[in-house]
């Protein structure tokens, strides 16, 4: 039996009214266009109703389903930014029942089962009433208005001729207890997706775990989002969840997989592609689905394909029209702060750096050629020195950087980007002695480097 309001209407009845005619305006869009239309097909910031694309080498879908089928157990599901994480989520469960949390709004256990709460259009207060007489010898009326623990209450009492008091007071008591969670969706399909569990803020961790654990043990499925370097928050902060908790992975998508999504989407909008071109696509998108979905969109737009055409079109993208296509994804990106310090480096101390002569005409210090190495070549998210080091060569006209002075770079590189992103982890040098690797975290960043003007704004 489901919760209720005021004895009248289910919560959670009332959340899928709530997301039914969301759905149902745009059922009835479709219903009268009839054609699909690319903003449809290709949906950067939506669930990709036309282009989803499981990935049969992972068995995510699998993997996810045993573990959120396994009672009293809590599911890890962790991976890259922008990898598909929450799509795969709502692609199992159903949009209509997951209950998506982030963990930015999460400040302590009991916010997370207000969050919960929320998404059901659920008041986290309820209404009692109560009524009660008592003898008295005044025949008088009289009202009161006072505070019962955590209540609010205002009564009004009356008196008849034979001396008796009718009191009526109505009381508002905060309500957003795990057991009242646990009486609208315990064991049942909804899902509590905490999105982002790192966000979370360190000290309301502890106590946000603790109530993770309770949940789960009570029979309400919880699934945490986090990135790899994350997995562990969970646990970490809770030990006992250890032996409980499922762990999901995935990762960064090749460029075949990424392709299928433009197969898809373009196929449904009766838009004939050289294959090539849709792999050309793909290596671009740094191994996001998000950002391919971008990328096709801006396609469509720069071909003017508005809506799915009447007839089978073969169509294709000039090298002019693919540099204009990944200019104007990446402004959708925007890392310019970010660039812009990078680009500059920490304040000088001492002797001014060497200068080095670029490919592209262009004079930069270390700094700059570190950036370009990143940018040039095929997009690559992890580079180990090795890999680094030969793009530098390849970059630099005559002698580029020593050894050292590129790895204190990098060093420099990821403290920036730490202080300048805060609490986005953007990318990151693994450190060791004259040596590391320098991994790209948000496929976003990497494509803003690659193909936005900045860089060349920014060359002496």
């Amino acid at each position: 039996m489901l919760g209720f309001v005021g004895g009248d209407y289910p919560l959670v009845h009332l959340a899928r009214v709530k997301r039914f005619r969301f759905n149902g305006c745009i059922q009835l869009r479709g219903h009268f266009a009839m054609k699909l239309f690319a903003i449809d097909v290709f949906t950067p910031n939506q669930f990709p109703e036309h282009t989803y694309i499981e990935r049969p080498t992972e068995d995510l879908e699998g993997k996810l389903t045993r573990a959120l089928a396994t009672p009293n157990v809590v599911t890890s599901l962790s991976g890259p930014s922008k990898s598909g994480k929450t799509v795969l989520a709502k692609k199992l469960v159903g949009e209509d029942n997951l209950i998506h949390v982030f963990g930015a709004e999460v400040r302590s256990g009991a916010e997370l089962w207000e969050r919960v709460l929320s998404w059901m259009d659920a008041p986290s207060s309820v209404s009692e009433q109560s009524s009660e007489s008592r003898a008295n010898k005044f025949g008088a009326e009289v009202g009161g208005k006072g505070s019962i623990l955590i209540a609010e209450a205002s009564g009004k009492g009356s008196f008849d001729t034979t001396g008796t008091k009718t009191n009526s007071v109505t009381a508002t008591k905060a309500d957003a207890s795990l057991s009242r969670i646990v009486r609208e969706i315990g064991n049942s399909g909804y899902v509590v997706f905490l999105d982002d569990f790192h966000y979370i803020p360190a000290d309301s961790q502890v106590d946000v775990a603790r109530q993770i654990k309770a949940g789960s043990e009570r029979g309400i499925k919880i699934c945490t989002a986090t990135v790899p370097h994350r997995a562990d928050n969970v646990v970490r902060n809770n030990p006992e969840l250890r032996g409980r908790l499922a762990q999901v992975d995935t990762t960064f998508w090749s460029a075949s997989e990424l392709a299928e999504i433009a197969k898809s989407g373009f196929a449904k909008l009766q838009v004939n592609l050289p294959v090539s071109k849709m792999m050309d696509l793909a290596r671009e998108a740094c191994g996001s689905p998000q950002l391919m979905q971008r990328i096709c969109l801006d396609v469509c737009f720069t071909l003017k394909i508005d809506k799915e055409m009447p007839d089978l079109t073969e169509m294709d993208i000039s090298p002019q029209q693919l540099g204009s296509i990944l200019q104007q994804s990446s402004t959708h990106a925007d890392f310019g702060t970010l660039v812009a310090n990078l680009h500059k480096g920490p304040k000088e101390r001492g002797s001014e750096r060497r200068v080095h002569e670029l490919i592209d005409g262009t004079h930069g210090d270390v700094y700059r050629v570190i950036l370009t190495a990143l940018a040039h070549g095929a997009p690559v998210m992890e580079l180990p020195y090795s890999d680094l080091k030969e793009r530098i060569e390849n970059v630099c006209v005559g002698e580029g950087p020593s050894a050292s002075s590129v790895v204190q770079s990098c060093r420099q590189i990821a403290n920036i980007a730490r202080r300048i992103a805060q609490n986005e982890r953007v990318l990151e040098w693994d450190d060791q002695e004259l040596t590391g690797t320098m991994s790209i975290v948000d496929p976003y960043f990497l494509f803003y480097l690659r193909r936005s003007k900045k860089l060349e704004s920014l060359a002496n």
